[in-house]
């Protein structure tokens, strides 16, 4: 990887811990009047800077300093705080660098401390309530107006496992939220339903063929998928010392599983296993057809190369595993049997759809993409919107030096057609080291922006967002 590409990476991801909120001034062309409502967006921005450095933590690493862009009648206002986990307060009352990283330890031990939360991967919000979310601890609850911090959620005393994901589902037509927790002793896999009134009507543990690293799940409207990667999790190492890497080890050797349940309480598990071996953050969709399960999702084809890429990507180690591709697959239930199809050779990573249809079949879907001669693994410069009939991708592409995130999806009105509506989308700008904010015309993403809103203060590119209608 060249210094070109070291730098690039180190922009994107180099933390900006500045609390602020103001009203948008600097705004190219106009906000929709329909955009009603607040973007919430998360990702690591570590407040305190270990001796290491910043560029020395794994991906995974940093405070979760929440995002909130609130749009009312053609104006928007920012408004950021940090997730003030016990940990991280108590961080700031030492003033250095004392819980440590998956990479290293900390710089210097202290007494009681207490338990490492960093809810900085996902924000979902939920039945009035919103929780900051991160794969190793229980959701963080903040107020979804002024973003303050409430505690971590023990899902009413219910919690199985010891933590749960980032990627809750929810079921648009029921209200329910859905999400699993992973854990690398037995039972490996939790699964909990929260209802609209914040009650936990399931709360239901798994095992698995082996324990794995489990980012990402799906729902259907009758069935929960849940993908095992080939990636093996031993919690000894990091018991004696050792990093989050010496604990998951890739196995090329090994094919994916999918593990499948009814969504009724008691059901049980049918693990399916797949053509090849893989891994995958993120799902896009799964739906029901025809007596079978179609599932969508970004693959990763060489899961140690993969590890080795999130352990060294911030600092300038060579990122090429941390590439993943469009995938198809076809589960028969009564064959016990899984199809894959590779839908395309592009980089593909943080596919999204119009969330009303989580569960159910949709025609489009949004994700940030790369052409394989592109050389910043990892990285996207254009946003693509793909046709599940297999009309043709478009692309919403940014300038040289302009990356994208995870793009989102706003319906203009509640009961909108699914491709009616706008993607939010943040792109960081190395030419000007700023971070904006694109408003795009869902049904024509190629056009120019409607509206661009330059934030105040850079925000590192960070990693998943969600929208909630005033």
């Amino acid at each position: 990887m060249n210094q070109q590409q070291n730098d690039l990476l180190a922009s994107v991801t180099r933390p900006n811990p500045v609390e602020t909120e103001y009203n948008f001034s600097r705004i190219e062309g106009e906000i929709p009047r329909e955009l009603n409502g607040t973007l919430y967006r998360n990702g690591p921005n570590q407040k305190t800077e270990p001796a290491a450095g910043y560029s020395a933590m794994h991906l995974f690493d940093g405070d979760a300093l929440i995002h909130a862009i609130t749009f009312d009648d053609g104006k928007a206002r920012y408004r950021g705080r940090y997730a003030q986990t016990d940990s991280f307060k108590r961080e700031q009352e030492e003033g250095e660098f004392v819980t440590g990283s998956l990479n290293f330890a900390p710089d210097r031990a202290i007494e009681n401390p207490p338990p490492f939360v960093a809810p900085n991967t996902n924000i979902v919000p939920h039945g009035g309530r919103l929780f900051a979310l991160v794969e190793n601890a229980p959701p963080f609850e903040m107020d979804p107006k002024t973003l303050d911090s409430k505690g971590l959620w023990d899902y009413d005393g219910k919690m199985l496992g010891m933590s749960t994901t980032a990627h809750p589902k929810i079921d648009q037509k029921t209200g329910q939220m859905w999400i699993h927790g992973y854990q690398p002793i037995e039972p490996y896999i939790q699964l909990y339903v929260v209802e609209l009134d914040g009650s936990v009507s399931l709360a239901e543990s798994h095992d698995a063929p082996w324990p794995s690293m489990m980012h990402d799940f799906a729902i259907t409207e009758n069935y929960v998928i849940f993908p095992l990667g080939s990636i093996h999790f031993d919690l000894a190492p990091m018991l004696t010392g050792g990093r989050f890497s010496d604990a998951i080890s890739g196995h090329a050797d090994r094919n994916m599983m999918f593990g499948i349940r009814k969504r009724e309480a008691g059901s049980e598990i049918k693990w399916i296993e797949g053509p090849s071996s893989g891994y995958m953050f993120h799902p896009s969709n799964a739906y029901e057809e025809d007596g079978k399960i179609f599932m969508d999702a970004c693959t990763y084809e060489d899961p140690q190369a993969l590890i080795n890429s999130l352990d060294i990507i911030r600092s300038g180690g060579d990122p090429r595993g941390f590439i993943a591709h469009p995938y198809l697959y076809e589960f028969d239930l009564a064959s016990d049997t899984c199809k894959e199809s590779k839908l395309s050779d592009i980089s593909a990573e943080f596919p999204r759809i119009d969330d009303r249809l989580i569960g159910y079949k949709n025609r489009w879907g949004y994700a940030g993409t790369a052409e394989p001669s592109d050389d910043a693994a990892g990285l996207f410069r254009r946003i693509t919107k793909y046709d599940r009939t297999g009309g043709p991708s478009v692309n919403r592409e940014v300038v040289e030096g302009q990356w994208v995130g995870e793009p989102v999806f706003v319906p203009r009105t509640p009961d909108a057609e699914e491709d009616d509506g706008f993607i939010l989308n943040l792109v960081h700008d190395t030419n000007k080291d700023e971070t904006a904010i694109d408003v795009l015309d869902a049904r024509a993403i190629d056009s120019a922006p409607l509206a661009r809103l330059w934030l105040e203060e850079r925000i590192p590119l960070g990693f998943h967002g969600n929208w909630l209608q005033a």
